[in-house]
Formats: structure tokens, sequence, C-alpha cells
């Protein structure tokens, strides 16, 4: 995987405070940072660019961040993926079976969601 692409972060987050903090705080740390309010919108601007990693809200309103892996893992891409979610009960087993690296509560303590981050954007495909 080249440099570029694995300092590249996707985030798909309704919420645009913390879409917008989680961004600034990314690119405070050097990641390239491509931002997305809904999985739909993430869907329809596909570029082609591979990204190091997926950050994804569980509750999106639409699709949310897991069937947007389901769907992804479908069409052959791995790329490593973090969850964010207020929801303390979802399946293990769902989450196991689409490849996340972790979920992190939100709102997610800093230094645990840079770690994986950096984690997911070092993780071999």
């Amino acid at each position: 995987m080249s440099a570029e692409k694995a300092r590249l972060v996707f985030i798909i987050e309704d919420d645009e405070a913390v879409r917008s903090s989680t961004r600034l705080l990314l690119e405070t740390m050097h990641y390239e940072v491509g931002a997305f309010p809904s999985a739909e919108a993430f869907l329809q601007d596909l570029s082609g660019r591979e990204a190091g990693c997926l950050l994804l809200d569980y509750h999106l309103g639409g699709m949310n961040g897991v069937d947007l892996l389901e769907l992804l893992r479908g069409r052959g891409i791995t790329t490593p993926a973090v969850i964010l979610t207020a929801n303390r009960n979802l399946s293990r087993e769902r989450l196991s079976r689409v490849g996340v690296l972790a979920v992190l509560p939100k709102p997610p303590v800093t230094g645990d969601l840079l770690a994986l981050i950096e984690k997911a954007c070092a993780t071999p495909r």
C-alpha cells in the first residue's frame, strides 16, 4: 500500500460537529481526509481512491455503517474500518463478519481514536 493511501481516511458521519472536529483532528495529525454526511453520499463519491481506513458512524440516516461495510465487502473492498457509536448493543458476530477493527463509544477518547486510526491504516490487506 502506498504511503499516500495509508494516510487517507474516509469519515462517514451524519453529525456535522463530530464530522468536522474529527476531520480537523486527523488533518492536524497529517492525515488526508474525505468526509461524508451519509453512506449514500460516500457511495456516490467513490472516486477510485482507496483509503487506509474508514471511520464510520453506526447510526446514519439511511444505510447504517455496518450495512455500508457489508456492501463494500461484497464489492471486494477490504479497507479496515472503525465504528463510532453510542449504541452498546451491537452484534459482535456481524461486526466481526464485516471486518470491523474496533468499536469506539461516542464521543471517542482522542488518544484511543488516533491509535486505532494508525493501526487501521497500517493493517495489511
